[in-house]
C-alpha cells in the first residue's frame, strides 16, 4: 500500500468519499514526498497552497509509516483549531479508509484536572468566598467527567481557581500519589504509549525538547504543520523570564496572602522552621513588590525596554529566593507527599533566582535581554537571538525525519529564508501551489498615493480610501491592520461616517466570538491586528474582501526583531523583507478557502508597486487579476452580486 494508490482517483479514499472526492495531482505528490522522506531518513519542506489537502497528504504516509514499522510519529500544529480538525475529523476519517492504528491527542498537563490538588483546594480552604460558586461546578463535573480536561466544561472557571486545580509538571507525583489510580494525566499518558500517531501542539513539543523528552513518548518523525510559526515558539522555550505575578503567585501557593492558608499550613510539622519560612514569605513580598517597582521609571513612556547594561536595577530579589529555596530543603516533613511537594516549591524560588540573575547579569551569550510591562505585570526577559544552533542539535539532528510544511514557507520562492532561521541545512524541498483558479475567483486591487505613511495627511486620506473600498463591500469584509493606534483612529472614523455597516473590532470580545458574529451579519466589517492575519478561516460568501492596511513589516525597535537584524549584513532584504512577505501572504490567504470562493484582496500601500522591494510581495501571491482603479474593483463586485 502507498499514498499514490491510496489518492488516485480509484484509490481508497476516492471510495469512502464517493461524490466529495476531488482530485488533486498535489496532494498526491505531497504524501509521496512525505513518503520518500520517511522511508530514507530524510527532512522536507513542503509548502503547500490553500485546497492542495496537505493534512491527509502527510497523515496517510505517517500512518502507514507508523503502522508498518511500529514506531511513533508526531504531528505538531500551531493553532488549537487544527490540532482538535485532525483529532475529531481528520483521523476518524482515515482509520475507516486505512483500517486499524493508534493515536492520541497530546495537551499540556495544566489541562488537566489534578485530584490531589482539587482535594487539597476543597478540603484546605483554599479557594476565595468569589470562586464557591464555580468550586461547587467543578466538583459536580470532576464526578462525571471521563477526560479531566479543561476543554470538556462547559462553563469556564477563572483561571486563579483553575491554576490551584490544574495538574503542573512539578507538583506531580505520577505513581507515588494517592490519586494515581484514578489520575486523568496518568490515563491519557497510558493512551499516547500505544498509539502510533500523537497529535500535539508547537508549544507542547518544544516543552518536550527543552526537558530532554519529558512530555511526550519517545518518537522518530514529527511534522510540523504551521511550521513559518515554529521559530517563534522555539524562541519562546529557550528562554529565561519572571513576572512579579509569578513570584506572587510562588510566595501564595506557600502562603496565600488573603487567606493565610497554603503549602506551609499544611504541613504536618508545624514548628519554629515553618514559622520562620511564613516570614520569609511574607517578606519576599515586599521585596519582590519593590524590585519590580525599580522598573517604573524606565518603562512609564515606553512598556518596552531592551536593556543594553547590566544590572537595570538593583538585585534585591535572587538573593532572598534562594534563601527561601534553601529553607524550605531543610524543613522537617512527616510523608513522602509532602517532601515532594516542598522540593517543587524550592526549585521553583531557585529557578526564579536564575532567572533574575541571567537578566540582570545578562549571563546568556547570544541573547537578547528586555523588560516590558502590561498594566500591572512587570516582566524580564531573556531571549535567544537565533535558534538554527540549537534546532540544527537538537531537533534535527536527533530524529530521523523532520517535515516542515504550511502555505506559507517561501519568500520569493525560495526555501533559503525559513531554512536559515531554523538552522535546517539539508532537506528536499517542495513548492506545490494552490490547485484554486485565483485568475478568475480573485483580484487585488491597489491604492494609489498612499506611499508616504509619514505624511500628516496620511490617516486622512487612508480612512478615504478606505470607505471607498467599504461603500462598495457594503460588509463581508475583513481588514488587517499592523497596529492598534491605526485600527482604533480608523474604527472611531468609520462608526461615525458609515453607521450602517456593523463594525466589529479585535479587543472588543474575544476572537472566536468576533469571527462567528462576522459570519452571520452579511453588513459585517471586522477589523483585526496581528493574530487576525494567520489561523481565521471563514469560506463561502461572508467573507468577500480582505484588506491589507498596510505591508507587514516587523518593528525594528522590537527587542528581538532589532537583535536579530544586528547580526546581519543587509539586515531589510536578509530579514525584514522576507518575514513581512510570509505574513502578507498570511493576510492574502484568508481570502480565497474553497473552489467557490471569489473575492478581492486590497492593499492600502502604495509602496508595493512604488518600491523595489515590493515585486518580492506579488511574487510571492498566485497570479491573479491586479488593478489600481477603483472603477474596476466596483466592477469586480457588481459581477460577484449578479452570480
Amino acid at each position: 500500500m502507498n499514498a499514490f494508490k491510496i489518492f488516485s482517483e480509484n484509490g481508497m479514499i476516492a471510495l469512502s468519499m464517493r461524490d466529495n472526492y476531488e482530485h488533486r495531482p498535489q496532494q498526491i505528490e505531497m504524501a509521496a514526498a512525505v513518503e520518500r522522506a520517511l522511508d530514507t531518513k530524510t527532512h522536507l519542506l513542503v509548502e503547500a497552497g490553500t485546497g492542495v489537502g496537505k493534512s491527509l497528504a502527510y497523515l496517510v504516509p505517517l500512518i502507514l509509516w507508523a503502522r508498518d514499522t511500529n514506531q511513533r510519529a508526531v504531528v505538531a500544529t500551531h493553532t488549537k483549531a487544527l490540532q482538535q480538525q485532525l483529532v475529531d475529523k481528520d483521523l476518524p476519517f482515515l482509520k475507516r479508509v486505512l483500517g486499524d492504528f493508534r493515536y492520541a491527542l497530546a495537551v499540556g498537563g495544566e489541562n488537566y484536572l489534578c485530584l490531589r490538588r482539587f482535594d487539597q483546594l476543597r478540603m484546605g480552604d483554599l479557594y476565595e468566598q468569589n470562586e464557591v460558586e464555580h468550586l461547587n461546578r467543578l466538583f459536580a463535573w470532576s464526578a462525571m467527567t471521563r477526560t479531566g480536561l479543561r476543554s470538556d466544561l462547559q462553563a469556564e472557571p477563572p483561571a486563579s481557581l483553575w491554576a490551584k486545580a490544574c495538574r503542573q509538571a512539578d507538583l506531580c507525583f505520577g505513581k507515588d500519589c494517592s490519586f494515581h489510580r484514578d489520575c486523568f494525566y496518568l490515563r491519557a499518558k497510558a493512551i499516547e504509549q500505544q498509539a502510533h500517531l500523537i497529535v500535539a501542539n508547537h508549544h507542547l513539543f518544544f516543552a518536550d525538547m527543552a526537558t530532554g523528552g519529558n512530555v511526550l513518548p519517545f518518537h522518530k518523525a514529527v511534522v510540523f504543520d504551521e511550521a513559518h510559526q515554529v521559530e517563534e515558539v522555539a524562541t519562546d522555550y529557550l528562554g529565561f523570564d519572571v513576572t512579579n505575578f509569578s513570584v506572587r503567585y510562588l510566595l501564595d501557593g506557600l502562603l496565600s496572602q488573603r487567606t493565610r492558608k497554603g503549602l506551609l499550613t499544611r504541613l504536618t510539622v508545624q514548628d519554629h522552621e515553618v514559622l520562620v519560612i511564613r516570614g520569609m514569605v511574607d517578606g519576599l513580598r515586599v521585596v519582590s513588590d519593590n524590585f519590580f517597582l525599580n522598573l517604573h521609571p524606565f518603562l512609564q513612556k515606553e512598556p518596552v525596554l531592551r536593556v543594553r547594561k547590566r544590572n537595570l536595577v538593583p538585585d534585591i530579589l535572587s538573593e532572598p529566593l534562594l534563601e527561601l529555596q534553601d529553607a524550605l530543603l531543610a524543613v522537617s516533613v512527616e510523608n513522602h507527599e509532602e517532601e515532594l511537594e516542598v522540593k517543587a516549591f524550592a526549585a521553583r524560588a531557585g529557578a526564579m533566582a536564575l532567572s533574575v540573575r541571567v537578566n540582570l547579569e545578562q549571563s546568556e551569550e547570544g541573547f537578547v535581554y528586555w523588560a516590558e510591562r502590561e498594566n500591572q505585570r512587570y516582566r524580564l526577559v531573556a531571549s535567544p537571538i537565533d535558534v538554527a544552533d540549537t534546532l540544527r542539535e537538537d531537533l534535527f539532528g536527533k530524529l530521523e525525519t523532520v517535515v516542515l510544511t504550511s502555505a506559507t514557507l517561501s519568500a520569493a520562492a525560495s526555501f533559503s529564508y525559513i531554512k536559515g532561521r531554523l538552522g535546517l541545512d539539508a532537506a528536499t524541498e517542495l513548492l506545490l501551489d494552490s490547485p484554486f483558479d485565483f485568475q478568475n475567483q480573485a483580484m487585488l486591487y491597489i491604492a494609489s498615493n498612499l506611499e508616504d505613511q509619514k505624511a500628516e495627511d496620511f490617516q486622512e486620506k487612508f480612512d478615504h480610501e478606505l470607505r471607498s473600498v467599504l461603500s462598495v463591500t457594503q460588509g463581508r469584509t475583513l481588514v488587517l491592520f499592523t497596529s492598534y493606534g491605526q485600527l482604533r483612529k480608523s474604527a472611531e472614523r468609520l462608526r461615525k461616517e458609515m453607521p450602517d455597516l456593523a463594525l466589529l473590532c479585535q479587543g472588543e470580545m474575544p476572537a472566536y466570538r468576533l469571527v462567528e458574529q462576522f459570519k452571520g451579519i452579511p453588513n459585517a466589517v471586522l477589523l483585526g491586528t496581528a493574530s487576525f492575519w494567520q489561523g481565521i478561516d471563514i469560506p463561502g460568501d461572508a467573507l468577500q474582501c480582505v484588506v491589507i492596511a498596510k505591508l507587514p513589516f516587523a518593528v525594528p525597535d522590537d527587542p528581538i526583531v532589532e537583535a536579530r537584524m544586528e547580526r546581519l549584513k543587509n539586515p531589510f532584504f536578509e530579514f525584514q523583507v522576507p518575514q513581512a512577505t510570509l505574513l502578507f501572504r498570511q493576510g492574502f490567504g484568508r481570502l480565497i478557502r474553497t473552489k467557490t470562493d471569489r473575492g478581492a484582496v486590497v492593499v492600502l500601500d502604495s509602496r508595493i508597486t512604488t518600491k523595489s522591494y515590493g515585486k518580492w510581495f506579488l511574487r510571492s501571491i498566485p497570479k491573479c487579476g491586479i488593478t489600481d482603479k477603483i472603477e474596476e474593483f466596483r466592477k469586480f463586485f457588481e459581477g460577484l452580486r449578479e452570480k
